[in-house]
């Protein structure tokens, strides 16, 4: 069995230094505004994906902002000063691409797919969204019913309404506490003067970065970045409130629902912890895939619930990490105490060579295979860049998973697991 493992950790690193030899080139400019331009060149593809990542989401928000992050990535697309709606829908279709956005809770993003010809078009629309809203007024109450209506729509989810009262639980007042739509209440109440104030504030050179990978030039995207990004305003993020762990919290939550939807997790570390890439290993260990601990235990073993996973979200500074299960009433306290056994395991208990192998090549493998996507090849340079100023080569990745060993799993676990730092929600039929 050893030598078995031997071979796969030998196959791996084989493939591992291809990889890194073929490796696409990784470039950066940093403008003289601050903005900086990120690329990675694959030169086997003809399409490409480029994005304009503002270093702000909706932990930048205030309270009395909750939600704006995300109605003006909606609300950008309802018309510049050069065009309307429909000629921002049309303009990338027409060429066989498409652009689209999306609002974390630590950053926003605007992005374009498109062949290798249709950069300059892509950057042109990309930068005109990001410069030039006008956030019509009558256009203004109209997305705020849309976004109400996604609100609403969000209430139904009771899985999502589930981690939504989680982190809020976890985070308490802290802006990672709240949801990235926002309150009702909030958003009724946004005006055109608030949503231009976020963009000046957000929006600016230093707090900017435009990343694009696949068939790309960079010198190109840089010469059309200093032309097309010349507006964007002097600046630079401030610096953000860290949460703080807390002690153990529950709250049982009622809806008009037909299930138990359980969440249990902790804080760790984030992305410049030490822990990072072990957090990524745990997940896949306990509650990631139909080969984990949780699936195969708490569903195949026991049939007490269809949906359960571990999940890991990461952000700067800090991370969720927990457990959910969907499951019936009469199943809770069962599933409920098998899920905490499996955490105090592996707290206690180092896992096996076999176990530990398997984890990392899921991590590994599934980093690699999303490699295929230009989008995840474009996002993986914007975050690298904004996290940690540089591109982390996908060679030293690999091997720093590869260096997690068992007993640093199990310190990490009892850490994570910590039943005096352990929060929980329940979320039951009425």
């Amino acid at each position: 069995m050893k030598s078995l493992v031997r071979m796969k950790i030998r196959q791996i690193n084989a493939f591992t230094h291809s990889l890194a030899r073929s490796d696409p080139q990784y470039r950066e400019t940093v403008l003289p505004s601050g903005l900086r331009v990120v690329t990675e060149t694959v030169p086997s593809v003809h399409s490409l994906a480029v994005g304009i990542w503002i270093d702000a989401g909706s932990r930048d928000e205030t309270d009395a902002q909750s939600g704006i992050a995300h109605f003006i990535e909606h609300t950008v697309f309802k018309g510049t000063e050069r065009r309307r709606t429909h000629h921002i829908a049309q303009f990338l279709e027409a060429v066989g691409g498409y652009i689209n956005a999306f609002t974390t809770k630590d950053a926003t993003c605007y992005y374009a797919r498109v062949l290798q010809p249709h950069l300059p078009r892509a950057v042109h629309l990309l930068a005109d969204l990001v410069q030039n809203p006008v956030f019509p007024v009558k256009e203004i109450e109209k997305e705020k019913q849309v976004i109400i209506d996604e609100l609403r729509g969000a209430e139904d989810d009771p899985e999502d309404l589930a981690h939504e009262y989680f982190e809020a639980l976890l985070f308490g007042t802290h802006p990672l506490g709240r949801p990235i739509l926002g309150r009702e209440d909030v958003i009724t109440e946004l005006t055109r003067e608030g949503l231009l104030s976020f963009v000046r504030q957000q929006y600016t050179a230093g707090n900017i970065t435009v990343a694009a990978a696949g068939a790309v030039d960079h010198e190109q995207l840089v010469a059309l970045c200093r032309d097309e990004l010349s507006l964007l305003p002097a600046g630079k993020q401030g610096k953000r409130r860290k949460p703080r762990r807390g002690g153990a919290r529950s709250d049982l939550r009622q809806r008009p629902v037909q299930q138990t939807h359980l969440v249990v997790g902790s804080m760790a570390g984030g992305y410049h912890h030490r822990s990072r890439h072990a957090l990524s290993v745990l997940n896949a260990l306990l509650g990631d895939g139909m080969s984990s601990r949780l699936f195969q235990r708490i569903r195949e073993r026991h049939g007490y619930g269809y949906n359960i996973y571990s999940f890991l979200s990461m952000y700067h500074d800090v991370s969720t990490f927990g457990v959910y299960a969907g499951l019936e009433p009469a199943h809770l306290e069962r599933a409920r105490a098998l899920i905490l056994r499996e955490l105090d395991t592996l707290a206690e208990t180092r896992v096996s060579t076999r176990e530990l192998n398997r984890a990392k090549e899921q991590v590994i493998g599934g980093m690699l295979m999303g490699m295929e996507s230009m989008t995840n090849r474009m996002t993986r340079i914007a975050r690298d860049t904004m996290v940690f100023g540089r591109d982390i080569p996908v060679a030293c990745l690999v091997e720093d998973i590869q260096a997690v060993d068992a007993e640093a799993l199990r310190v990490l676990a009892a850490d994570v697991f910590d039943a005096r730092r352990r929060t929980e929600i329940r979320l039951q039929p009425i």
